[in-house]
């Protein structure tokens, strides 16, 4: 915001509605990054996830097939 809007905002409602406004705008923007931040530690935190569930899915995978062939045995 320039100067000219604020001052304008203050002539047309008022010093304490215009702070309002302001911090309003300010929170809002600040929370919007948090969440933007939030939103890619998710999605790398979702890939992670998948990565051990596959890997576990793997092992796990092997192990069976390793006890399958000792009682074959």
């Amino acid at each position: 915001m320039d100067l000219q809007v604020i001052v304008q905002l203050i002539g047309n409602v008022g010093f304490p509605i215009a702070m309002s406004l302001i911090l309003l705008q300010t929170i809002l923007i600040k929370f919007n990054k948090q969440m933007d931040g939030l939103e890619k530690r998710l999605a790398q935190l979702d890939k992670t996830m998948n990565v051990l569930v596959k890997a576990f899915h793997q092992s796990d995978s092997k192990i069976q097939t390793r006890q399958e062939k000792k009682v074959d045995v």
